[in-house]
């Protein structure tokens, strides 16, 4: 039996080899609904079907992950729109759960689960990425914590309302849109149940710290545009005090990351990876900074 509303699972692909795995595992759980799955952006691997399973876009130059997903929406034809990550495996369940979550509220995010057993630096980076969307957080039909474009689902509505992901920001791109939302006044749900398995992508120390790098380096753009979301606390007052506090910082939040989840106690292997992660971050920020 087809149901209505038409769904609509967008995927930005910029050449991942992993890509194959989150359409199959999407493929698994569309069956019975009135569901179209398109991937947006390029594919060296060759690993999109090109047998009419997928609705692929491909682009010609390599886009951010908010152009592609923008791209994606103008494409879909789905009043209701799903997203997740070409790195992303989504697990059973996920699709039911994510589209109850929008039946209650117009923009919905759902959960992040990893390999606690793979490469330490991968699980560090893992931990250090979506700590805060593990499935031990409460589910909520409103919450006021962001939730993240690899596991999330909104009406075609809300999406009108809000407006398209600002292509300028090259991170936290998935924030700014979370804040945007709230101020529009939309509800935004979590539910934990939709759960995806992000993928060990980084094994090595200079990956770990060059991608934490990277996320702090293009901080100060989002910062510009929502002074004191993040930024409230005392060190952020001033770029020196901000950078002599960093390493202390640093392995602090490692340590509250670790002690808000029971759960990873058995990933304890991991915290100097988290703590490097958190360093490399906050010198990247300290190096970019910019008074606001």
């Amino acid at each position: 039996m087809v149901i209505s509303p038409p769904i609509s699972i967008i995927i930005p692909n910029l050449d991942c080899p992993l890509v194959g795995h989150a359409i199959e595992a999407v493929q698994a759980q569309t069956n019975g609904l009135n569901a179209e799955i398109v991937v947006v952006g390029r594919d060296r691997p060759g690993s999109v079907p090109r047998d009419g399973t997928v609705r692929f876009v491909e682009s010609e130059t390599a886009l951010s992950p908010a152009a592609a997903r923008n791209l994606g929406v103008e494409k879909a034809g789905g009043k209701i729109l799903l997203f997740t990550d070409a790195d992303c495996t989504p697990l059973p369940g996920w699709l039911e759960c994510l589209i109850a979550a929008v039946e209650r509220a117009p923009v919905a995010g759902g959960a992040v689960s990893f390999d606690l057993e793979a490469n330490r630096w991968a699980v560090a980076d893992n931990i250090a990425s979506f700590h805060d969307l593990l499935a031990d957080r409460v589910a909520e039909n409103d919450t006021a914590v962001p939730v993240g474009t690899l596991n999330l689902g909104l009406t075609r509505r809300a999406w009108e309302e809000v407006g398209r992901f600002d292509e300028s920001l090259v991170t936290s791109e998935d924030f700014d849109w979370f804040l945007r939302a709230r101020a529009s006044g939309l509800r935004v749900a979590f539910e934990p149940r939709a759960l995806v398995e992000h993928a060990a992508v980084r094994s090595t120390r200079g990956e770990l710290e060059g991608h934490a790098a990277w996320y702090g380096k293009h901080f100060p753009a989002f910062r510009r545009r929502h002074p004191g979301v993040f930024d409230n606390g005392p060190t952020w007052r001033r770029r020196w005090l901000f950078r002599a506090a960093a390493p202390f910082k640093a392995r602090l939040s490692a340590e509250a990351i670790f002690k808000r989840h029971p759960q990873l106690e058995d990933a304890r292997f991991a915290f100097p990876g988290v703590v490097l992660f958190k360093r490399a971050w906050y010198r990247a920020v300290a190096a970019a900074w910019e008074e606001v």
